[in-house]
């Protein structure tokens, strides 16, 4: 047996964890898990679904036009269902790269059920689904994007024809970065300020026919393409668009809770805000789907760092790198943090759920604002971590991490747009610390008013008035939820401290608390993340691995500590040697992590054609792997570079020296 094997089979063999309650967890149910896994297995008999190999050395147009049979099989493969959110687990755990239509299914098809009215879904729906019509998300503008309301396109309505006039009114007002536009889609949900006899109705969404269904064409009055390179999303046909005065029906609205009559007045009905629920499908998946991409740099550099040995112990025998703490110090916080991601997803697809089916059945936006607070939060979160997780899995994988055949440098550069797209992660924290600070004003009022998600509001005072003495791993909960109410208020406190001198608040907001606000829903998320981790494990009755994941709970809140304790110790919460205490126990949590670290990587299931890696496959065998491509799946070796080279051989070079 190859050793890189046996390193990895010792490994197992060690592990006291149960890999498939682990799994059963991740994915919620064995049923999804089993699906996962089967849906990678029929995966792995579709030459076409592959990613080739040599996919990093061609042109952006090649990788473009090679994702046209992969998107045909995918689909075939995903039983007609495109819109399911859990259907879209597989696929995209299985081939990152973007995939044609994507934005159609992911936003625009959820808009259109919840937005449209039930007339606009008998007549959209049905083309939509079956791809007779496809459409992107046409929200952002080349000089707006999170500012939403500071959209510049206009949708003037005609009562005259009972029209509306969809027009960009200046350079400013295209529509930039929508995705599945600048090649793909014929029509485009527009999102545009409502104008009727010269008043602003706020932006609503139309939906837009632009190229002809036969040619393909721009129709007329459209100027449409692609945007371009970009880091990452190489193979997305990210798009620009600009209208000049052209007409759409009044039908074409989105009208179940906004419509225009025949004579131009406006009816309303629910909540405003729901005209961004594709938004948060769209950051439900972010979050839901994306996040399972961590896995992927997790489970590589975790097996690599098994099966590559340096460096020789007094036995005479090369140690393994993960047997190395400082190895362990950079890949067991992330473990750690990666399953407080997954199973607080699982925690906000449950809410975004609850919230939708609300709103549909019983017209209840009750959550809605819950919903959008906590999507906020942990989209910004989430994104982070996976370009986080990516890279410090890459850095720990030394120079054969760098290179794309490690599988590393792509999921970087798959998931690092999504820090930006659909909510600039600053923006997100800050929506979602204006909700916090709601909810503190509550707490001096009607607490029984405070959703459970934020139940920490319920006993404030508890949380201001708590000190630690001395360390015990059963606190660590509770540090976080002080250090949250502590930031919290201080922030409360310095915003009712301006108002007080006279500053105006939209000022104060911009200018004086922007970095208090930001750090307020930072660490509000990550106790959200120990919650969703604690109820998680409070659910296994298997002791040992009950045991097992409770070391990464503690070791996850330890960390976020430990990186930034200067809350804790400005309120004197905690002082030197609780610190020192908590060092010394992240050590013992290290050590006793790495011997089920192989089953928290092997548990997501992922297979070796998903993972696309030479260092990270369940078997090991890096170096023969990492030859075997380089051999023979480098189309650069092909290159005849002697008519290049030997011209320059002749150039005579006159030095002035």
């Amino acid at each position: 047996m190859d050793i890189s094997t046996q390193l990895l089979e010792d490994a197992r063999k060690r592990s006291t964890a149960n890999k498939e309650i682990v799994t059963n967890l991740i994915y919620g149910s064995s049923d999804l898990a089993k699906q996962v896994k089967d849906f990678h297995k029929r995966c792995a008999e579709v030459p076409a679904i592959q990613v080739p190999i040599d996919f990093y050395n061609w042109s952006r147009k090649q990788q473009i036009l090679s994702r046209a049979g992969s998107y045909v099989e995918l689909t075939r493969l995903m039983d007609g269902k495109p819109d399911d959110m859990d259907n879209y687990l597989a696929p995209i755990l299985y081939v990152p790269q973007p995939n044609y239509f994507g934005v159609h299914f992911g936003m625009v098809v959820p808009a259109l059920k919840i937005l449209g009215s039930d007339a606009q879904n008998k007549e959209f729906l049905d083309d939509f689904v079956s791809l007779k019509k496809s459409a992107c998300y046409a929200q952002t503008e080349i000089a707006h994007g999170s500012d939403v309301q500071g959209l510049l396109t206009t949708a003037t309505f005609d009562r005259k024809t009972n029209e509306f006039i969809i027009h960009s009114p200046s350079i400013e007002a295209i529509k930039f970065w929508p995705g599945d536009l600048g090649l793909l889609a014929n029509h485009a949900l527009v999102f545009a300020q409502l104008i009727i006899d010269g008043k602003n109705h706020g932006t609503q969404g139309f939906i837009v026919p632009i190229r002809d269904f036969n040619t393909h064409k721009p129709l007329p009055g459209v100027v449409v393409g692609d945007i371009g390179p970009k880091l990452g999303y190489n193979a997305k046909d990210n798009g620009f668009l600009q209208f000049n005065n052209v007409r759409i029906p009044n039908f074409n609205m989105l009208a179940r809770y906004i419509q225009v009559t025949p004579e131009g007045q406006v009816v309303r009905q629910g909540n405003p805000k729901i005209s961004y629920s594709s938004m948060m499908i769209m950051r439900l998946l972010i979050v839901y789907i994306y996040s399972f991409q961590a896995a992927v740099s997790m489970t590589i550099a975790l097996r690599y760092s098994i099966c590559r040995t340096q460096f020789r112990n007094d036995s005479g025998v090369e140690n393994s790198v993960l047997a190395y703490q400082t190895q362990q110090d950079k890949l067991f916080p992330l473990l750690a943090n990666l399953y407080s991601v997954i199973f607080t997803a699982r925690k906000v697809q449950e809410l975004v759920r609850d919230n939708f089916n609300r709103v549909q059945q019983k017209n209840d936006f009750s959550k809605l604002d819950v919903c959008h607070a906590i999507l906020s939060g942990t989209k910004a979160n989430f994104t982070y971590f996976v370009i986080d997780c990516s890279e410090w899995c890459r850095l720990s994988c030394g120079g054969h991490g760098f290179a794309h055949y490690s599988g590393l440098p792509g999921v970087f550069f798959e998931n690092v747009p999504n820090a930006t797209l659909e909510g600039e992660n600053q923006i997100m924290y800050l929506q979602l610390s204006r909700f916090l600070l709601k909810m503190l004003k509550l707490s001096t009022k009607d607490v029984s008013k405070i959703p459970d998600q934020f139940a920490i509001f319920r006993n404030i005072n508890h949380y201001l008035q708590f000190k630690l003495k001395e360390f015990h791993a059963d606190h660590l909960e509770t540090l976080l939820a002080s250090q949250a109410i502590q930031q919290i208020s201080r922030t409360a406190s310095k915003m009712l401290k301006l108002l007080g001198e006279g500053k105006d608040a939209k000022a104060i907001w911009d200018y004086d608390i922007g970095t208090d606000l930001y750090k307020s829903g930072a660490y509000f998320i990550e106790l959200y993340k120990l919650q969703s981790f604690k109820e998680t494990i409070s659910t296994v009755t298997d002791l040992k691995t009950q045991t097992a994941l409770t070391q990464l709970l503690q070791l996850h809140a330890i960390q976020l500590i430990l990186t930034d304790p200067s809350v804790l110790i400005q309120s004197s919460i905690i002082d030197p040697d609780v610190l020192k205490s908590m060092r010394e126990y992240k050590n013992t949590l290290l050590e006793q992590i790495n011997e089920n670290a192989i089953v928290f990587a092997d548990a997501f299931e992922l297979s070796d054609e998903a993972l696309r890696t030479t260092i990270g496959c369940y078997d090991g065998r890096p170096y023969e792997r990492m030859y075997d491509w380089a051999v023979n799946h480098n189309s650069v070796n092909k290159i005849d570079i002697g008519r290049i080279i030997n011209p320059l051989k002749n150039i005579k070079i006159k030095s002035k020296l």
